[in-house]
C-alpha cells in the first residue's frame, strides 16, 4: 500500500488577504481525500492554529502545526533598506517541544524583528530549535533564489547552516511545480542539492486556496490585499490555478518523477505528533497570607463582608453563600473570584468609578461580597447556575468595567502584579462581512461607486450574500439580469467570512501562570500593545485565564459629573448610595427626557418608557431586556400589565415567576426557573436546558426534551401541555436576555438619569468633554494609520458615519456616539490632525 500523501505547507485564511482556504472547508477537503494529516503553514504567524487543530482533531485527522517564517538576509534586528525584503522558510513541531519553541521563535520575530514583516535569523532558531522539522520553501526560499542565480556555494552555504542547527535528518528540501517560469530549474537543482548533500527531499503544493476553481476567487483576494484591481497588469498575482489541496494522484501528475518525496509527506506526518491540553484552566498565582489556602482566604473575604452586605441577613443568605463557595472550591475558582477581586479593590483604592457588575457575574452572592458586583443577586432574583454551572464546568467569565480614560492604568497593575510576560491583551480578526465583501470585490472589479453603493444598500445588515438573496427579490433579479452583478456576488460569497485583518480586542486580557509564550504566541501593535496572536477562543481553549476589562465611557462622565458637582455645590455624591427610589428620577424617566442617560437615549426606548412610565428600578431592568428585536414585540404586552390589564400566564405554577414581567417570560434565568418549577430539574440541569434552546443546540434539545415532559408528568402536568410550555420556552430562550447583566446596566443607567434629574448642567458638560475626547482619539488614530500609509482601521469605527476626502481618497471615521458636537465639528478635528 502506497505512503499516503499529506499536504505540509497550506495557508489557511489566517495568511491574510493571501490565504482563501476556511479551516472547515479545508479540513473538509482533506478528509474527504482520505489524507490522514494535514499542516497549518501561515505566512509569519501562527493565528488560527487553534482553530486548526480543533477542526482536524474533529474531522479524525491529524493536525500538523507549523508556519512558514520570514527569514531575515541578514540579522533580524538590521533596519537598512536591504532588510525590507526576507527568504520563506517552513518550519513544522514535531512534538509539544518543537511546537513551544515554534511559539518562541514566532513571537520574537513579531517582537524583535518586526520590521515590514516579521522575521526571524539563524541565532533564533539555533536558540530554538529543539523538535523542529525544517522545509525550504517555495520559490521565495534562499534555495530556489540561489539556483535561479546560479550561486551553488550560497545554496551549500545555507544548508551547511539548516543542518548545523536542525540536524540533517530534519532538513528537506521541498519540490513543488505549478508550473511557473523557472520552476523546473528549481525542482531540478534542489533534487541535485539533495543527492550531493545527503538531505531528504518532500513535495508540497503551497496551498493558498482549497479547490482549483477557487483561483479566480483568490486573485480577487490578492487585489484586496495590495489595492489593486483586474485590469491592472502589474499587480501582485499567481501565474497558475494550481495552488490548491491536490489528491495524491494529481501530485503525481506534476511531481511522478520524485515518487519518493511524495511519500517523505507521509513520513514526516508520522514524525509529526503534538498533542494539545486543551480546557484545563491555569490559574496565576494568587498570594494568600500564611495559614491560609485559596479556598479558606476566600471564605474569610466573604464571611467578613456578610455583617456589611446584609446586615440583617436571614438563613437563606448564608444558605446561599455556602453553596456558592462549595462549587467554587469543587471546580477549584477560589483563587479567580480572588483575583479579580483584587483587581476591583485596586481601581477603588485608586479612586476609579467602578462598574456595578456586567453579564452572568451579577448573578453571584460572592461576588457581591467581594465587592466585584454591586447588585444584590437575592434581592432581584439572580440566578449562580447562569455563571458558573458545577455540571457544565467552563471557566467563569467576569466582565469589569472601568472608566474608559483609566482602563489602561488598571492593566498596567496586572502587569506589574503577575509580570510582563504573563500578560497581553486578546487579538481579534474583523472578517469580510456581506457588505465589505461586495465593497472590496467591486472595487477590484472597477465597478462605479453608485453601483456599490446601491448593492450595499439592497444587502442592508443581513449577515451573509445568501441571506440578502433570499430576503430582498431585487437584489437577486439584479444578479439574474446582469453578468457583472452576477460575477461580484459570486467572488464575493466565496470571500465572505474570510479574515481580514487582526487588531486589538476591545476587552480581553489574559494572564498567565508561566512565561505566556509556554502557551501562545505573541503580537505587537504599533503602540507597544501586546496581543496574543490566538483571538479569545482559542486563548480560552488553551487554558489561560480570559478577562474583559472594559472601558466605559458613561464612567467617566459619571465621575466627571460627581467631581463638578463637590466643585461648585460642595455635595459629595457617590453613585453606589445613590437611593434607587428618587422620585425626580423616576418623572425624568417616565417623561422620556434620557438624552445623555446611558442605554436610554435611542428614540425607540424612549418611546417605550414613555408607554410604561417606570416608577421601581425593576422596571428599569426589564427595559434594558426589552429594547431588543426579539422581545420588543412583547413590549406591548408587558406595558399593558404594568398598567393593570389582566395577566395571562402559560400555566398556574409560571404566576410567581413571570409576575415581575406581567406573564412574559423576558429574562433566561426564568426559563431556567420555568425548567425547576415545572419539570423539577435542579438548577444546573436548567441551566443547560436554557443554553440549549438560546443556543439552538438542537441535540441537547432532543435529549432534554423527554425528561421535561416527564418531570412535568410527575408534576400533575399533562404531556401536551407541557410540550407546548416547551415549545413556548425554547422560543423565549431564543431572545431571552441574562437578567444579571440587564441589571447591572440598569444600574449605571440610573446614575445617570439621576444625575441629570439633579445635576443636569453638570452631566452634560462631562458628556460634552467626553465627547471630545473621542474624537480627538480617533483622529488621532486615523491620522497615525493615514500618514503610516496603512489602512485606517479602529474597534470603535462605524465606517458608514462620518465620510469625506483627503488628497483624493476617502477616509470613513466613525463617530457614531458624537450626539451633540455633530459631524462638521468631528470633521474639522479630524482634518486638523491629517494636516499635523
Amino acid at each position: 500500500m502506497a505512503t499516503p500523501f499529506v499536504h505540509l505547507h497550506v495557508h489557511t485564511e489566517y495568511s491574510l488577504l493571501d490565504g482563501a482556504c476556511r479551516l472547515e472547508e479545508l479540513v473538509g477537503k482533506a478528509a474527504a481525500l482520505d489524507m490522514p494529516a494535514l499542516a497549518i503553514t501561515d505566512h509569519g504567524a501562527m493565528y488560527g492554529v487553534i482553530e486548526f487543530y480543533q477542526a482536524c482533531r474533529k474531522a479524525g485527522i491529524k493536525p500538523i502545526i507549523g508556519c512558514e517564517i520570514y527569514l531575515a538576509r541578514r540579522s533580524m534586528k538590521e533596519r537598512e533598506r536591504q532588510d525590507r525584503e526576507a527568504r520563506h522558510l517552513v518550519l513544522l513541531a514535531e512534538n509539544i517541544v518543537g511546537y513551544r519553541n515554534l511559539i518562541k521563535i514566532v513571537t520574537a520575530a513579531h517582537l524583535e524583528g518586526f520590521w515590514y514583516k516579521a522575521k526571524a535569523d539563524f541565532e533564533l532558531l539555533d536558540r530554538h530549535r529543539e523538535g523542529l522539522i525544517v522545509l525550504t520553501a517555495c520559490k521565495q526560499g534562499r534555495i530556489a533564489e540561489c539556483i535561479l542565480q546560479g550561486d551553488d556555494e550560497g545554496a551549500t552555504s545555507y544548508l551547511g547552516r539548516l543542518m548545523d542547527i536542525f540536524g540533517r535528518d530534519n532538513v528537506y528540501l521541498e519540490l513543488m511545480n505549478h508550473g511557473l517560469e523557472g520552476q523546473e530549474e528549481i525542482l531540478q537543482g534542489k533534487v541535485q542539492l539533495a543527492a550531493r548533500m545527503g538531505l531528504g527531499t518532500v513535495a508540497t503544493n503551497d496551498v493558498h486556496y482549497v479547490s482549483r476553481e477557487d483561483a479566480d476567487a483568490h486573485d480577487v483576494l490578492l487585489c484586496i490585499q495590495t489595492q489593486a484591481s483586474l485590469s491592472d497588469p502589474n499587480r501582485l498575482r499567481f501565474e497558475s490555478p494550481e495552488f490548491y489541496l491536490k489528491s495524491r494522484q494529481e501530485m503525481q501528475e506534476v511531481l511522478g518523477a520524485a515518487p519518493e518525496a511524495i511519500d517523505a509527506s507521509g513520513e514526516i506526518a508520522d514524525r509529526c505528533n503534538v498533542e494539545l491540553q486543551l480546557g484545563k484552566l491555569m490559574l496565576p498565582h494568587f498570594g494568600v497570607p500564611e495559614g491560609y489556602d485559596l479556598d479558606s482566604y476566600l471564605r474569610e473575604q466573604c464571611e467578613k463582608a456578610l455583617p456589611v452586605r446584609y446586615p440583617n441577613s436571614g438563613p437563606e443568605v448564608r444558605q446561599r453563600m455556602e453553596y456558592e463557595l462549595q462549587v467554587i472550591r469543587d471546580v477549584g475558582y477560589s483563587g479567580y473570584f480572588l483575583i479579580v477581586a483584587d483587581f476591583i479593590r485596586e481601581a477603588k483604592q485608586r479612586g476609579m468609578l467602578v462598574g456595578p457588575g456586567r453579564g452572568s457575574a451579577a448573578g453571584s452572592i460572592v461576588s457581591y461580597l467581594l465587592g466585584i458586583s454591586e447588585i444584590d443577586p437575592l434581592r432581584y432574583g439572580l440566578l449562580f447556575e447562569r455563571m458558573l454551572n458545577p455540571e457544565r464546568v467552563s471557566p467563569p467569565d467576569i466582565d469589569l468595567d472601568f472608566p474608559d480614560h483609566r482602563r489602561d492604568e488598571i492593566i498596567e497593575y496586572v502587569r506589574e502584579k503577575y509580570g510582563r510576560d504573563r500578560v497581553a491583551q486578546v487579538c481579534t480578526f474583523n472578517t469580510l462581512g456581506a457588505r465589505q465583501a461586495v465593497r472590496d470585490v467591486a472595487r477590484v472589479l472597477g465597478m462605479d461607486s453608485s453601483t456599490v453603493d446601491r448593492l450595499s444598500s439592497l444587502i442592508g445588515s443581513a449577515k451573509t450574500l445568501q441571506d440578502a438573496l433570499e430576503a430582498t427579490p431585487e437584489l437577486a433579479d439584479w444578479r439574474d439580469r446582469d453578468p457583472a452583478i452576477a460575477q461580484c456576488l459570486q467572488f464575493a460569497s466565496k470571500l465572505e467570512g474570510v479574515a481580514r485583518h487582526v487588531s486589538v480586542h476591545a476587552a480581553a486580557v489574559v494572564i498567565a501562570d508561566a512565561p505566556l509564550t509556554e502557551y501562545v504566541p505573541l503580537r505587537g501593535e504599533r503602540d507597544g500593545t501586546i496581543t496574543t496572536q490566538y483571538a479569545m477562543d482559542a486563548v480560552v481553549a488553551v487554558g489561560l485565564v480570559k478577562m474583559d476589562f472594559l472601558g466605559l465611557r458613561t464612567l467617566q462622565i459619571i465621575q466627571r459629573t460627581c467631581d463638578m458637582v463637590r466643585k461648585n455645590y460642595g455635595v459629595e455624591i457617590d453613585p453606589l448610595k445613590i437611593p434607587l427610589d428618587d422620585a425626580a428620577t423616576y418623572e425624568l424617566l417616565s417623561r422620556a427626557d434620557t438624552m445623555a442617560v446611558f442605554q436610554f437615549e435611542s428614540d425607540g426606548m424612549r418611546e417605550l418608557l414613555r408607554k410604561l412610565q417606570p416608577d421601581r428600578f425593576e422596571h428599569l431592568i426589564a427595559c434594558v431586556a426589552l429594547f431588543r428585536p426579539g422581545p420588543m414585540r412583547w413590549a406591548d404586552t408587558f406595558c399593558a400589565g404594568r398598567h393593570g390589564a389582566p395577566v395571562v400566564y402559560p400555566h398556574p405554577k409560571l404566576e410567581p415567576i413571570l409576575r415581575e414581567t406581567y406573564g412574559v417570560m423576558l429574562y433566561q434565568e426564568q426559563v431556567m426557573q420555568a425548567a425547576s418549577v415545572l419539570a423539577g430539574f435542579t438548577m444546573p440541569q436548567a441551566e443547560k436546558i436554557m443554553r440549549a434552546m438560546s443556543k439552538k443546540q438542537v441535540a441537547e434539545m432532543e435529549r432534554m426534551k423527554p425528561l421535561f415532559i416527564q418531570g412535568c408528568e410527575a408534576n400533575g402536568i399533562p404531556a401536551r401541555v407541557a410540550e407546548d410550555i416547551f415549545a413556548r420556552m425554547e422560543t423565549f430562550a431564543g431572545y431571552g436576555f441574562n437578567k444579571s447583566h440587564s441589571a447591572a446596566y440598569a444600574m449605571v443607567a440610573y446614575w445617570t438619569a439621576y444625575l441629570k434629574a439633579h445635576y443636569t448642567a453638570e452631566l452634560l458638560a462631562a458628556q460634552l468633554t467626553a465627547e471630545m475626547d473621542d474624537i480627538k482619539s480617533v483622529a488621532k488614530y486615523v491620522a497615525d494609520a493615514w500618514h503610516m500609509g496603512l489602512e485606517v482601521q479602529h474597534p470603535s469605527i462605524n465606517f458608514s458615519d462620518v465620510e469625506f476626502t483627503v488628497e483624493g481618497r476617502t477616509i470613513r471615521v466613525g463617530l457614531g456616539a458624537i450626539k451633540n458636537l455633530g459631524r462638521h465639528t468631528a470633521e474639522a478635528i479630524v482634518r486638523e490632525r491629517l494636516n499635523g
